[in-house]
């Protein structure tokens, strides 16, 4: 797979991509089915950024994201295009429930909620989630009038508007904003959920809104699935795109040092002493590392990447005999409010959500820490991590004994945090970096979260680096 290449080499490729997660891949992958070169530099030993599988004891364990949103067709569509279509296994169709823990009780959240808003009357009403003065409040965005004033808000901010201030602190800390592991009166409505705010601005109204939507053609048989991973889990998306991209095009272990421009090609200084040219140079790393190598060609821009917070996380995966759990994890999983005072902020049902993740006779588990709630999460030793996660899920859930199966997965700064008006910083850097003809950023952080959105991002940028190529060579043919 080419690791390093020794001494001073001088390489040239038509176009450079920094950084081997899906984005960069999805970039590379992009790139060869139009026909041009490219070489993948990637600082690590592994590719795929934070999607990392392992197989452990006949568990399936997924450190980083578990899923890919099936409302964003992206990223299974591309699962499909690599031919991994019977590899693809949708969340279980039965056991959908998701709890949310409320004064140290498990509590479904009512069928028929979407997020945070209700769209079914009779279920929202019996649930014991909300107080009743709560459950009014949230009625009341019925009523309540658009904001028309436009502009960005925190997600605290626009639910507390709509819906009241149980929403943000029963589901808008521990979901929404728990989906991104930050502080909702921080994240940015319009960055994180722009759907809500197009309802409302729309409708009026975000169960109006919700009530509008179209629904499926047939209301017989379960519901579509919202989320899908892979039989073996999500590296094998990754594993398949490397296998069909070009050996020597593909290096790891290969951090870029510099990125300069001569002329009208980029030269890139490795770590071994190779200098790399360019036509064109896709800059799929994350944005800190981003910053650093174009500051020198954009000061400014490298600013703007540098000031994006990055929230620090740890994944703890707990495998537990069946008789050793009491409760029946019929559900997803369950989100923990901050005001619950634990530092488990949610915990996935792994081996209800999806089949095959654990061996017969067992159960799998995954608790989530860290995030802006506990941003020294990673201060704690894996022991500590464990037992974090097993000591206060152990009365939630009737756990005993010990796990038969742990393993740990730390995120230093691997989180992006897209605080209120972070769209329009990213539009006057976008600006900023179309001065430089060839140079193209991308990933998570900038518009885009999840993968999905990543691979439709990288896609993108794949497309746009090889039409620059192309008129590249086009202005030189002519010339």
């Amino acid at each position: 797979m080419g690791d390093g290449v020794s001494g001073s080499a001088r390489t040239r490729a038509p176009v450079a991509v920094v950084g081997g997660g899906i984005t960069g891949l999805a970039a590379a992958w992009e790139l060869q089915k139009r026909g041009v070169e490219f070489r993948v530099l990637e600082a690590g030993p592994r590719w795929g950024g934070v999607i990392v599988t392992d197989a452990v004891q006949g568990f399936v364990l997924e450190g980083g994201p578990d899923s890919m949103l099936a409302q964003k067709p992206d990223g299974v569509a591309l699962c499909r295009e690599l031919g991994l279509e019977d590899r693809l296994v949708p969340t279980n169709p039965v056991l959908r429930t998701v709890y949310v823990l409320r004064r140290r009780r498990l509590h479904a959240l009512p069928d028929g909620m979407v997020l945070a808003i209700p769209t079914r009357i009779a279920p929202f009403v019996r649930s014991r989630l909300f107080p009743w003065p709560a459950k009014v409040r949230m009625g009341l965005d019925l009523l309540i009038p658009a904001r028309r004033e436009g502009g960005d808000e925190s997600i605290a901010s626009f639910l507390r508007r709509r819906l009241g201030q149980a929403s943000v602190d029963l589901l808008g800390e521990p979901l929404l904003a728990g989906i991104h592991a930050g502080d909702p009166d921080r994240l940015s409505m319009l960055a994180t959920f722009p759907r809500f705010v197009e309802l409302e601005q729309r409708h009026g109204s975000l169960i109006r809104g919700m009530w509008a939507a179209p629904r499926p053609a047939s209301p017989t048989g379960p519901p579509p699935a919202a989320f899908y991973s892979l039989a073996g889990g999500l590296a094998e998306m990754v594993e398949t795109l490397v296998s069909r991209l070009p050996p020597a095009s593909l290096r790891l272990r290969a951090p870029v040092q510099a990125v300069a421009r001569d002329g009208q090609r980029f030269v890139l200084t490795v770590a071994d002493g190779e200098r790399l040219e360019a036509d064109a140079v896709v800059m799929s790393a994350p944005a800190p590392r981003t910053a650093s190598l174009v500051s020198t060609l954009l000061p400014d821009v490298a600013r703007t990447l540098s000031a994006i917070p990055f929230a620090s996380s740890a994944t703890v995966l707990l495998g537990f005999r069946r008789d050793d759990v009491r409760h029946p994890l019929d559900g997803y999983g369950m989100v923990i409010p901050r005001t619950e005072g634990l530092r488990t902020s949610a915990c996935s049902f792994v081996s209800t959500k999806f089949p095959g993740r654990a061996p017969e006779g067992r159960v799998l588990i995954r608790g989530f820490l860290g995030g802006t709630r506990d941003p020294r999460v990673l201060d704690l030793d894996d022991a500590a991590l464990v037992a974090a996660v097993s000591s206060e899920m152990g009365p939630v859930l009737g756990l005993k004994g010990e796990p038969v199966m742990s393993r740990v997965y730390r995120w230093p700064e691997a989180t992006p945090q897209m605080e209120v008006g972070h769209l329009e910083r990213i539009e006057a850097l976008e600006r900023r970096v179309s001065a430089v003809p060839g140079l193209f950023l991308t990933g998570a952080g900038l518009r885009v979260t999840g993968i999905p959105d990543c691979v439709a991002q990288g896609t993108q940028n794949g497309a746009e680096a090889a039409a620059y190529v192309g008129r590249s060579l086009r202005v030189t043919a002519d010339g």
